[in-house]
């Protein structure tokens, strides 16, 4: 559920400039569109406009059932500030399910949705945003970025090997830079975390130095089996350090809230017992209520920062923290009255509900979305998550199906038939034929577009076809994953380019 806005410590920086100007005359005001004008789908036409008119392009990629998309269809995308911006770009939004989608996903490098990408007019990459919390300070990051010629490909390489040659728009694209969803430039989050690492010691104030050493922290460190956050002896020494210092410092919170509400509290968790880390416990929780308490953020952000409570206490939640929880969900419950902020908040509260224990809480609260939602089946998939966790595997494995059959869209279909294959390999492995039908269902899905097997839509079956093979070397399961593969052969030979490709996605 994951994504960032600018760090207000950069927008405070662009104050400067402002602050010379307030004195002067008012300028005549501008009539504005009161909403973006995205070009859907066509991203060559985009390209083309925006070499006609000299203007970049921003790039939109989401999916309607994604939660943070949603977030910032309810927020950034109402932001008169931002609207205005994108009158400087040829603004264009990919939907995952349009023709052709997955095949720019693979051209751009794009992973998660929503991604948000600055590209010059012949295609060139400036940065990447992908993150629904930005309505704030994008507005000012977008400014920058639209004078800028400059790949993201030299600026990182500039970053790596000599950050004393960055300028003032440098630093703020890198500290608006998505370092944690781009697996164009960082298949491997610990590169980046190298990266981070350097500007940190390099950058040119000290909450930036924060800023940096945080992401590089939160980039770089590993976890054991169970999932907990394992420090070196050096993160040790540095998480005290960073995290201490940046909340006494409101400005520092908002600039840090994703880390924060995501990472703060396994780094937290992993240091020594005793007295120091009590107290840095109670600072970050002190901080999440006060992300809660500000209503300049999100429906999302705010509900989203009590996973900092529920992750500092683990397994043990006391009766307060559990009371907190139900009535931090039954507020996002009412709060939330559109249908976006819906999408974007209700399935974070329903965890959280599950995960401080109120397991049957959690349930009403989806099941209540069904008949809401126009993309119930994302709540589906999240039902048959609590029926496993809870060891119902009849019920993962029928609400793994439920949602499949009510999922909307060819790469929509094709990702949530993996999940009711995936849902079944790991909860009834001993039914081959059940095993078999939820394959085929992939398969099928695949077959009805072909030249489709490009980015996500290729990452994931190939990820899916490594567990079948598991299956298949477990179960005895040969004879099957041959079939599969024989069906799924006539489906790759549709594949175009990636035809070749296709082929091995049960042999990596």
């Amino acid at each position: 559920m994951t994504v960032y806005r600018m760090a207000p410590v950069l927008a405070l920086a662009l104050l400067a400039p402002l602050a010379a100007c307030q004195q002067a005359a008012a300028p005549t005001e501008v009539a504005h569109a009161s909403e973006i004008a995205w070009r859907d789908g066509d991203v060559n036409d985009a390209l083309a406009e925006a070499k006609e008119q000299g203007k970049p392009v921003i790039l939109y990629w989401g999916a309607v059932w994604c939660p943070p998309c949603n977030q910032m269809k309810a927020n950034l995308f109402k932001d008169a500030n931002f609207i205005a911006e994108t009158e400087n770009f040829v603004p264009v939004y990919l939907d995952g399910d349009t023709a052709g989608a997955q095949e720019w996903g693979e051209k751009f490098g794009i992973s998660g949705y929503p991604t948000v990408i600055i590209l010059t007019p012949d295609g060139t990459e400036i940065t990447r945003i992908a993150s629904a919390t930005m309505a704030g300070e994008l507005p000012a990051l977008l400014e920058t970025a639209a004078k800028r010629t400059t790949s993201i490909e030299t600026l990182l390489a500039t970053a790596k090997d000599d950050p004393s040659e960055l300028t003032a728009g440098d630093w703020r694209i890198l500290a608006g830079f998505d370092w944690r969803n781009d697996p164009k430039h960082f298949a491997d989050t610990k590169l980046a975390g190298t990266v981070l690492e350097g500007l940190a010691a390099a950058a040119p104030d000290e909450p930036l130095k924060r800023r940096f050493g945080l992401l590089a922290l939160a980039s770089s460190v590993d976890s054991d089996d169970e999932g907990n956050t394992v420090l070196t002896a050096v993160q040790r020494a540095k998480v005290p350090v960073l995290l201490n210092t940046i909340l006494t410092s409101p400005a520092e919170v908002l600039a840090n809230r994703q880390e924060l509400t995501y990472d703060a509290a396994g780094l937290v968790n992993a240091l020594p017992a005793g007295d120091a880390r009590d107290a840095l416990a109670a600072k970050l929780i002190a901080a999440a209520d006060a992300l809660f308490a500000n209503e300049d953020l999100s429906l999302t952000e705010r509900v989203e920062a009590l996973n900092i409570d529920v992750a500092l206490a683990g397994d043990d939640i006391p009766p307060a923290l559990l009371a907190k929880v139900q009535e931090r969900a039954r507020w996002a419950d009412a709060t939330a009255k559109d249908k976006y902020n819906r999408q974007s908040v209700i399935d974070d509260a329903a965890y959280l509900l599950h995960d401080a224990g109120d397991k049957a809480g959690a349930v009403r609260l989806l099941t209540a979305e069904l008949e809401r939602s126009d993309q119930p089946y994302y709540y589906m998939s999240s039902l048959a998550d609590f029926a496993e966790q809870d060891g119902d595997k009849a019920g993962a494995v029928e609400w793994a199906r439920k949602a499949y059959e009510a999922s909307q869209g060819p790469a929509t279909r094709v990702q949530w038939a993996i999940n009711w294959s995936n849902t079944v390999l790991r909860n009834r492995p001993e039914d081959a034929a059940l095993v078999t039908r939820a394959a085929s269902a992939v398969i099928d899905e695949l077959g009805k577009s072909p030249d489709s097997y490009y980015q996500r839509t290729r990452v994931k079956v190939a990820a899916w076809g490594g567990k079948l093979r598991e299956w298949s070397d477990a179960h005895g399961g040969g004879a099957v994953l041959e079939r599969l593969r024989t069906d799924m052969a006539q489906v790759c030979a549709k594949q175009g380019a990636q035809a070749g490709t296709c082929r091995e996605w049960s042999r990596a």
